[in-house]
């Protein structure tokens, strides 16, 4: 591809883009995001443009690809693109692009070093709950066998239950039960090590008054 130059960086969720002027050989560096590495670029121009492949690597010799996003083909507007490495652990992670042509010519970025300073084992990627939420089972993505510490605070921060969870490498599932809890909203942890996720749930006494619930990473 001609005429491709890129501002590329790495950054916060909860940052404003980070602009670096340089050109597809290199990129600046942000900080990392608690539930990985987020990766942000930008070009000014695309010529013929087919897509994006990310790369990683923990030695930054031998690269894996752990993603694509696709290009915009032929442009001379300003495109912004992003990739979230959910995959990302604690300690130093190397980042490369490959820009593909449609012809199937590519290149390489330089290489960006994101070192990260917590874990990321776990995260919840699902919720399933019954009509009033009494009953919540929350699935969580994990990459390693783990104790989980699962509890039960109200809003003011008090606990009110905690129990022990163990979980598989990969989907798990853990259920609260609110059975015995009166209406309100309560918070429900789950945490291993330094990690810790938190949802904020709604029990109701019928389905007209739940609220969406609100998940976090502490």
């Amino acid at each position: 591809m001609r005429n491709l130059s890129l501002i590329f960086f790495v950054s916060l969720l909860s940052l404003p883009f980070i602009k670096a002027d340089c050109t597809f050989e290199s990129f600046a560096v942000g900080e990392e995001f608690a539930i990985g590495n987020m990766l942000q670029w930008v070009t000014s121009t695309e010529v013929d443009n087919q897509h994006f492949v990310v790369e990683r690597s923990i030695d930054g010799i031998t690269y894996d690809v752990i993603g694509e996003v696709k290009g915009s083909g032929t442009s001379s507007d300003e495109q912004e693109y992003r990739f979230l490495d959910l995959d990302a652990r604690k300690g130093r992670s190397f980042y490369r692009l490959k820009q593909v042509d449609f012809d199937e010519d590519f290149s390489y970025s330089k290489i960006v070093i994101v070192d990260k300073t917590t874990n990321n084992n776990f995260m919840i990627s699902g919720m399933n709950n019954n009509q009033n939420n009494e009953m919540v089972e929350l699935t969580i993505d994990a990459v390693e066998e783990m104790e989980i510490t699962c509890s039960i605070k109200d809003m003011k921060g008090d606990l009110l239950e905690e129990h022990k969870s163990y979980a598989k490498m990969g989907l798990n599932n853990i259920t609260f039960n609110l059975t015995s809890y009166p209406n309100g909203s309560y918070r429900l942890f789950l945490e291993s090590g330094d990690e810790s996720e938190m949802i904020t749930i709604r029990k109701t006494i019928s389905s007209e008054e739940i609220k969406l619930p609100v998940a976090n990473k502490e």
